[in-house]
C-alpha cells in the first residue's frame, strides 16, 4: 500500500471535506417546491429554492424540466431515499403527510426508532426517523 493511501486510511492527513453544506433536490417548479417543503416539513425559507433545517445542511431545490428525481433501489427493488431527515415527532409528521395525501411507502418501528419513507410532489424519495430514547 502506498504511503498516501495509508495516510488516507489511517486519517493522518488533513480532512479534505469538512461537512455537507447543502443537499440538492430536482423540482420542476421552484415556487411550488419551496411552498411544499416550508408548509409540509416546516423548513425556513431563505430565498426561493433555498430552505433551512433547524440545524445541519441547507436544502436547495434545483429546477429541472427533465424527468429526474432522487432515488435508488434496494436489493428487493424498494425505492430508497438518498438521505434521511431526523424528527422529534414522527406521529405528527405522519399525520401531516397523510392529511396532504402524500405517498407514504413505509411507516414502522425499525427497532432503533420509527421510520417513515415518503415521496415529495416531484417524485423525490424522502425519509425521516425518530430514534428511540
Amino acid at each position: 500500500m502506498t504511503e498516501q493511501m495509508n495516510n488516507v486510511i489511517t486519517g493522518s492527513q488533513n480532512k479534505l471535506i469538512e461537512c455537507v453544506d447543502h443537499v440538492q433536490l430536482p423540482v420542476n417548479d421552484i415556487e411550488k417546491g419551496t411552498e411544499w417543503y416550508s408548509k409540509m416539513l416546516g423548513l425556513e425559507v431563505m430565498a426561493p429554492g433555498w430552505l433551512k433545517f433547524g440545524q445541519g445542511p441547507l436544502l436547495m431545490l434545483h429546477h429541472s424540466s427533465k424527468d429526474t428525481k432522487v432515488s435508488w433501489l434496494s436489493e428487493d427493488d424498494f425505492p430508497m431515499p438518498a438521505f434521511m431527515f431526523l424528527t422529534k415527532n414522527i406521529k405528527a409528521l405522519h399525520a401531516a403527510l397523510t392529511e396532504n395525501n402524500t405517498l407514504i411507502r413505509m411507516y414502522q418501528d425499525e427497532g432503533f426508532g420509527w421510520v417513515i419513507k415518503f415521496v415529495d410532489p416531484f417524485g423525490n424519495e424522502l425519509g425521516a426517523y425518530e430514534p428511540k430514547e
